[in-house]
């Protein structure tokens, strides 16, 4: 169903004003929804916003530093969102990553933004290659061999500047990202076949028996190990504890590299973007029409939505939106 852009953010720009957030807060966490949408990741997008500021809004006061030196920040998120603790530190991590060439950050105690992809586009708009771990927040993976949940999805994004737009690989550990399975279930929808198990160990295209049960890694033994080294990155080096429910049970991990330390930097855009290319005009299999790079379907599909000034939102989710509002309905 087409939805007017500004009509919506009209109504989500309230609604966070609503649960305690000042105009520019709400804003970034509009922009970053409304990215998603553009973007065609529909899961990270409005279907999950009622949700988001229901239950997320909420801090204990401004995020702090905890440790800091030329080429490391720690924070306290104080359970902030991440859209609101991101703005305030990444351009911090940015200019330590220009100056010392290398630039790492750990937050704690933070509420999620939508994907990491965000941030490494960002970066590499800046001319930084990063690399981003989160801690997925909550057990969610089965281990190869096993069919308890025991790893967060812990997504992991890699942005690399270019002469183009930037490649952003941002992915889940997961077959299927968690956002996937509840967009299913709420549109009483099916989830893919292998990619989850019941609470009995069972294959299962039932969403709501796949979040009583696990997920499946990506790549079997390959995903399960990317899962438990991202965890150790995130959970275990910042000593995140999931049974705290003072606290905002996530970890995120940021490096920004400067690549311009082992050659200049528009050599080096130019060379990725040449090899980009040569990559896209290597044959085709008899079912492929084109060949895409990470993060190229999203650049090209936010740059239609954008002309559009339209998005497609799924009735249910615009119930959801306008009851959160109390208002008017969304749908004329």
């Amino acid at each position: 169903m087409k939805i007017n852009i500004q009509e919506l953010g009209s109504k989500c720009l309230q609604i966070l004003e609503n649960q305690g957030l000042n105009k520019d807060q709400s804003l970034l966490v509009f922009e970053d929804f409304l990215e998603q949408e553009l973007s065609g990741n529909t899961c990270h997008g409005f279907q999950s916003f009622s949700s988001f500021a229901a239950t997320r809004v909420n801090s204990d006061g401004e995020p702090e530093i905890i440790q800091e030196d030329d080429t490391h920040l720690f924070i306290d998120g104080k359970r902030n969102l991440g859209q609101i603790v991101c703005h305030t530190f990444i351009p911090k991590l940015i200019k330590k990553a220009k100056e010392k060439h290398i630039a790492m950050m750990g937050i704690v105690n933070m509420h999620s933004y939508q994907t990491p992809g965000t941030y490494a586009r960002l970066a590499a708009k800046e001319h930084l290659v990063s690399v981003i771990f989160n801690y997925g927040g909550w057990p969610r993976i089965a281990p190869t061999g096993s069919i308890d949940p025991v790893f967060g999805t812990n997504p992991i994004a890699i942005g690399i500047p270019s002469n183009e737009d930037p490649l952003v690989l941002d992915m889940a550990t997961s077959k299927i990202a968690m956002m996937k399975v509840r967009r299913a279930m709420k549109l009483g929808e099916e989830i893919p076949t292998g990619v989850a198990i019941n609470k009995d160990g069972k294959p299962t295209v039932d969403p709501k028996e796949a979040l009583q049960g696990a997920l499946l890694p990506f790549g079997d033994y390959k995903g399960a190990g990317l899962a438990l080294m991202i965890e150790l990155l995130t959970k275990t080096l910042f000593k995140v504890d999931i049974h705290d429910k003072t606290k905002a049970n996530r970890g995120f991990f940021f490096i920004f590299l400067d690549p311009s330390v082992f050659q200049p930097i528009e050599e080096f855009k130019k060379d990725v973007s040449q090899y980009i290319q040569e990559i896209k005009t290597k044959r085709k299999s008899s079912d492929t029409d084109e060949i895409f790079v990470p993060g190229e379907r999203s650049s090209r599909q936010r740059k239609i939505n954008e002309k559009m000034g339209t998005i497609d939102l799924d009735s249910e989710t615009i119930k959801e939106i306008d009851e959160l509002l109390g208002s008017v309905s969304l749908i004329h």
